[in-house]
């Protein structure tokens, strides 16, 4: 007969027991003893030596399942993880390790093998940290106010003399409400304008501010577009730094695309991943987005994501980022 030391919620006669403050939860068979807590899973055969059949961390574990066999037996299967073998020697890479229980103890497993399913699942969950997107306090300075996020993002785009102008202007253009992700320097078409100016993506907007003579600003508000991609550029010959390989960004409402020539090829895809990430955050809010990728385009995007890791063009960070992204996309 099984005797069953587990958590109140189980029923039947049993008692608690902790170690360290985790319960432990026995369940007493003729054949075999299953024990499970402290982040373990463990099967002792019964008698004075306990003699442990195993002896694992629930992240080893694939599954545990109840299971009526064709001789109507009830068995709990457990299935683990990774090819290893048990203190027997006998390999279980996937094949069932039965523990064979009585008809009366079927309403204490099934509790149990729940219990351990869960702890399994939550030794599976990846935490990934999301991005501090609070807008920093502007600081005021000689040039007017500074905003820590506008320092950042223009660090990371290749220097330009000309667009000191430009970057303080986005200093005080950048409202209290929005995060600037990236920045890069570009040159815009009609209708987005014409000529060179500092491009930046932000949580709420995609803002263009003109460099030279004539000085103007354009600005798409985020809920508007559906997305952004990169493309080759196809300005002028000469138009742009053609050493750093030309590219573009096209970024589409539904009704125009605007197009953007980037001076930087890194500039420009990191404001063009900036803007997907804006779309795809107002979408998690229930503003209006594009839909999921398909399987395609995912591996399409990781096998670009991989290639631009060996090229340098994105560093180790950035390439755990965006992979992550794009593994919990699948």
């Amino acid at each position: 007969m099984a005797t069953i030391m587990s958590c109140p919620s189980y029923r039947g006669r049993g008692h608690n027991y902790s170690a360290g403050g985790t319960d432990i939860v026995e369940l007493r068979t003729p054949t075999a003893i299953l024990r499970h807590g402290e982040g373990r899973l463990t099967v002792l055969r019964p008698g004075t030596d306990g003699e442990r059949v195993l002896d694992v961390p629930i992240a080893d574990l694939l599954k545990v399942r109840l299971n009526r066999r064709a001789d109507d037996a009830v068995v709990i299967e457990i299935y683990l993880r990774y090819p290893t073998a048990v203190l027997t020697g006998v390999p279980a890479d996937r094949t069932p390790l039965p523990v064979l229980i009585a008809e009366h103890d079927v309403p204490t497993a099934l509790g149990i093998v729940d219990r351990i399913n869960d702890q399994i699942m939550a030794t599976q969950r990846t935490d990934i940290a999301a991005p501090d997107l609070t807008p920093p306090a502007p600081e005021w300075g000689k040039s007017g106010p500074v905003r820590a996020d506008v320092d950042r993002a223009v660090r990371r785009m290749a220097p330009r003399k000309d667009a000191r102008s430009a970057i303080n202007a986005l200093h005080r253009y950048v409202t209290s409400d929005e995060y600037v992700l990236e920045t890069a320097i570009a040159i815009a078409s009609p209708p987005a304008g014409s000529g060179t100016g500092l491009l930046a993506a932000t949580t709420d907007r995609l803002l263009f501010i003109g460099i030279g003579g004539d000085r103007y600003a354009h600005e798409l508000p985020v809920p508007a577009i559906l997305g952004a991609r990169t493309v080759e550029s196809h300005a002028a010959p000469g138009e742009i730094d053609t050493r750093h390989g030309g590219s573009g960004m096209d970024v589409g409402d539904g009704n125009r695309t605007l197009h953007f020539a980037g001076v930087d090829r890194a500039d420009i895809e990191r404001v063009t991943c900036a803007v997907n990430f804006a779309v795809r955050r107002q979408a998690a809010d229930g503003a209006p987005g594009p839909a999921d990728p398909g399987v395609t385009q995912l591996y399409s995007e990781w096998e670009l994501l991989v290639e631009r890791h060996s090229l340098g063009m994105v560093d180790d960070t950035q390439f755990q980022r965006y992979g992550r992204g794009i593994l919990r996309s699948l």
